[in-house]
């Protein structure tokens, strides 16, 4: 069986859908199938430094020259092209509203679609781009249902019918099976990493984390999307204790989860949050806001503290996790919560999943 995973971007590029496409496409080269990712030769600051072609831990990587380039989107007129000609028996599509996802729609090969859940808010994405989903969405309805279609959460999948009425197999996003032998290395500081952004809502924690008067410390990692001065000028001129520390290596995001109170997630809205389960699987209980897919991921009550989309709402819940009690009962629900998405578990699903397409 060979395998074609389209997707905007892969390793070493790091985010949330480029894990889990690494993860899928090397556990399917392990079980001794051809896989090949054919992705765009750029990075998310729009520089192409990639070779066209190299192989990854097995993987074959096509890297397509893009002829238009905006925000994390990308166009190249030769994508059907190429996947054509790699004649696939399967063609797992990432991330819905990406042009690829309209240029493979009729190609003649089983056809996947995993849309990764960017269902985001209005306040999130700006009106620019909300438009630009809305017209997606409505362009796209007939295009979408050329595709078998991947939910990772319920939610998700009640959008899809919703908006589209069709139906969807659920695949939730895994975790390592190595970090639940991960012992906690303390409860230093609380801890916020991923995308520095504005649709994750960074501000509003910066304010509720100042408001809540907690004396640990909150630190922040990961890549600038052209947020972090506006993060650091914050920090600096409300002389609060927050340290940015940039984009950290995994090694690195391993240990600073390891030596955390709590994760916080302050974005209203996510599809899932692979890192909440990377932390819930080391016992560390986690601060979620919002509605999305992050209440699956970290259930409130169980492993998580849930707030409203304010600093008010936020800064209380900073104030919980300082409790002892809870926090005791929330570290031990994580950590069992998290054993349901074990990548050991998870990754077979998709194999089982293709095998049954092939077979109807």
């Amino acid at each position: 069986m060979r395998i074609v995973q389209a997707t905007p971007f892969y390793h070493p590029i790091v985010g949330g859908v480029e894990k889990v496409v690494k993860k899928i496409s090397e556990f399917l080269v392990k079980k001794g199938y051809e896989v090949i990712v054919v992705t765009y030769n750029r990075d998310r600051k729009h520089i192409a430094n990639f070779a066209p072609i190299e192989e990854i831990n097995g993987v074959k990587v096509i890297r397509v020259k893009p002829l238009i380039i905006w925000s994390h989107g990308s166009y190249s007129p030769s994508i059907s092209t190429i996947v054509k000609s790699l004649s696939p028996d399967i063609v797992h599509v990432h991330v819905w509203r990406h042009p690829h996802v309209l240029q493979l729609r009729n190609i003649d090969s089983i056809r996947v679609l995993q849309p990764h859940s960017p269902f985001y808010m209005r306040e999130q994405v700006g009106y620019i781009t909300f438009i630009y989903y809305k017209l997606i969405d409505k362009i796209g309805k007939n295009v979408i249902k050329k595709y078998n279609i991947i939910s990772m959460t319920p939610l998700e999948r009640e959008i899809l019918y919703r908006k589209f009425n069709i139906n969807s197999k659920l695949i939730p996003n895994g975790v390592d099976d190595e970090l639940f032998s991960i012992n906690s290395k303390g409860d230093n500081y609380y801890f916020y990493i991923g995308r520095i952004s504005k649709e994750k809502n960074i501000l509003t924690m910066l304010k509720a984390y100042k408001l809540s008067g907690i004396t640990r410390p909150l630190i922040i990692a990961g890549p600038d999307n052209g947020f972090a001065k506006e993060i650091s000028r914050y920090i600096e001129i409300n002389n609060i204790n927050v340290k940015y520390l940039g984009e950290v290596s995994e090694k690195d995001k391993i240990d600073l989860l390891s030596k955390c109170r709590a994760l916080v997630n302050p974005s209203p809205y996510e599809g899932f949050g692979l890192t909440l389960l990377e932390a819930q699987a080391i016992g560390k209980p986690v601060i979620i806001t919002g509605h999305g897919g992050q209440e699956f991921a970290a259930p409130p009550g169980k492993s998580s503290i849930r707030a409203e989309n304010d600093a008010e709402s936020l800064a209380k819940a900073f104030i919980q996790m300082e409790d002892e009690v809870l926090y005791k009962k929330l570290s031990e629900g994580a950590k069992n919560w998290a054993k349901n998405f074990r990548y050991s578990m998870i990754l077979d699903k998709y194999l089982k999943f293709y095998k049954n397409l092939l077979s109807i």
